[in-house]
């Protein structure tokens, strides 16, 4: 009885295995996204998936204009990095030296690695002094509207962002009008590849 146990165990695991490295979306489990960056939501009003088993770390599987239409992207806020073929949060160290963050700089598309004037990972220069990423203390002013210093999904530079607490658990999502999906978004590991429709 325990070498059944011990082989079905074992048939488990290497089924599992096999399902993971099989990188066949139709048998992974996926997790539904709301979508950070409205603007660039799906005409089809497709939402982008965290699917762990597909995409790699700090990427999302976003929804193409066609059905079966899917590619992996960095997620929100985050840079594609062409050296570490990683995707990495902007302004944090991600692949750069300690004291350092990622930023994207205008008019380009790689990414590089600046001073961080708060020599602290996580930690961005705002109003005056060394803030925390996600701190809602220095965007108390804005209240009723619930805000925290962080990367702004579109432009990605540091702003008090509105945060979305919706739940993912049956509230209405607003109806959004099409986009243009002619642009990618910067930082995004197509607009570096190369790989953006035009």
């Amino acid at each position: 009885m325990m070498k059944y146990k011990i082989s079905v165990f074992v048939g488990i695991l290497l089924l599992a295995a096999t399902i993971a490295q099989n990188n066949d979306t139709k048998n992974s489990i996926g997790f539904p996204e709301i979508e950070e960056d409205l603007p660039s939501k799906n005409k089809d009003n497709r939402q982008p998936v965290y699917m762990p088993a597909t995409c790699a770390a700090n990427e999302l599987y976003y929804p193409g204009d066609q059905k079966d239409d899917w590619i992996c992207d960095c997620r929100p806020a985050y840079i594609y990095h062409p050296e570490s073929d990683a995707c990495w949060g902007a302004y944090q160290r991600g692949p750069c030296a300690f004291g350092e963050y990622l930023i994207l700089p205008k008019d380009s598309v790689i990414p590089v690695c600046m001073k961080n004037p708060c020599n602290a990972d996580r930690y961005v220069y705002w109003g005056g002094r060394c803030e925390r990423l996600g701190s809602i203390t220095a965007c108390a002013d804005l209240y009723p509207v619930v805000a925290a210093v962080g990367v702004n999904a579109t432009t990605l530079e540091i702003q008090c962002v509105r945060l979305n607490l919706e739940s993912r658990f049956g509230e209405e999502r607003p109806v959004l009008q099409p986009v243009d999906f002619n642009k990618c978004k910067p930082g995004s590991k197509l607009s570096v590849t190369g790989k953006c429709v035009k």
